[in-house]
């Protein structure tokens, strides 16, 4: 994760972890709105602008500004991912997608055709990162789905660098003691 920093290179990174590193990614959606525009593809309705708005007044007074700087766009189904993607204009606007993959696990989508859809994304996550950088964040499949680890692979494959991060351990039960 060292290599996360600001500025952002034209590169497609992606972060895979739990609650596809909302916390994170907010963070950077932030820091993004302070020097410039940004585009923010909200797959899985992580997109809160209380966390962004607290990281904003810790850096500047000038709120309003940065927040109008977010172009928020937001997906619920894989489908409209997809088309979401290929419509996105390429130009030189850093593009953060949360929770990318979260219409794709859904279980009314048959495996085949999430893959497919996934296929048909990944062309246009790789356009939009030839003029800017594109930073998508996924969460693992659940354990009831667990068998479509395959997108996350093959998000993870088209990428110019991946990181996976593993959730805390739990802390250890405190200890009573007579």
């Amino acid at each position: 994760m060292d290599a996360l920093t600001l500025p952002l290179s034209n590169h497609l990174l992606v972060l895979v972890a739990p609650h596809a590193a909302g916390t994170l990614m907010l963070e950077l959606a932030a820091r993004l709105s302070l020097n410039g525009f940004l585009r923010v593809l909200d797959g899985g309705n992580r997109f809160n602008v209380y966390p962004v708005a607290n990281t904003i007044r810790s850096y500047t007074a000038e709120l309003t500004g940065a927040l109008a700087r977010i172009q928020l766009s937001r997906a619920f189904t894989c489908y409209q991912m997809a088309v979401m993607l290929a419509e996105t204009p390429q130009d030189d606007l850093p593009t953060l997608v949360l929770d990318f993959l979260a219409t794709f696990y859904d279980e009314n989508v048959t495996l085949a055709e999430s893959q497919r859809l996934l296929q048909d994304c990944l062309p246009h996550l790789k356009r939009l990162c030839q003029h800017a950088p594109v930073v998508v964040s996924a969460k693992p499949p659940s354990p009831q789905c667990a068998q479509r680890v395959v997108l996350t692979e093959l998000l993870q494959e088209h990428a110019s660098q991946s990181w996976t991060l593993e959730p805390l351990p739990a802390p250890a039960p405190a200890m009573l003691w007579d």
